[in-house]
């Protein structure tokens, strides 16, 4: 097993989708893809998913310092929420990858030269190295789109199937 390349931060929306069809799928994007961390303020927003369940999976849950959540309060009032300003900042500060299907928050990570990743993005890596066949990832984004159609729609799903080569 290689190294993980990179750290990788999930935001709520991520965690949720993955909760509602296969959280083991987490588990294997921390072994295979890159350590993957949740602020424990935002797991606090995700029904159904404890810091037991994630440590369980491979998923790191850390606290925002001080200076994190104080500079995220006085940012509110535009288009982001308090959770979301705390993933922004911590990989500002930390150079992590965001990881969120958020369009906005997204965007303004890339504006502020965070790297990103789409929460299906993850199951790409998965299925490209081998480590879980294009049936099962086809199943798990189904679940997803499910449960999550604004955030996982019709146009996203094809774009996967053409990145995991699916017929």
């Amino acid at each position: 097993m290689s190294a993980p390349r990179e750290i990788l931060l999930a935001d709520a929306d991520v965690l949720i989708d993955y909760v509602g069809s296969d959280l083991s799928v987490l588990g294997l994007v921390s072994r295979h893809v890159g350590r993957l961390y949740v602020l424990a303020q935002i797991l606090g927003t995700v029904r159904n998913l404890s810091a037991r369940e994630c440590r369980t999976h491979g998923i790191q849950v850390v606290e925002a310092d001080t200076n994190t959540l104080v500079e995220a309060g006085s940012r509110l009032g535009g288009a982001l929420s308090f959770e979301d300003w705390l993933c922004v900042i911590t990989c500002r500060y930390r150079s992590w990858t965001c990881v969120s299907n958020d369009r906005v928050l997204l965007r303004e990570c890339r504006k502020a030269r965070i790297r990103v990743r789409r929460g299906l993005g993850l199951m790409v890596d998965l299925v490209r190295t081998g480590i879980i066949p294009v049936v099962r990832a086809q199943e798990v984004a189904a679940a997803m789109q499910e449960r999550n159609p604004h955030h996982i729609n019709g146009r996203v799903i094809e774009a996967f199937h053409r990145a995991i080569g699916a017929p």
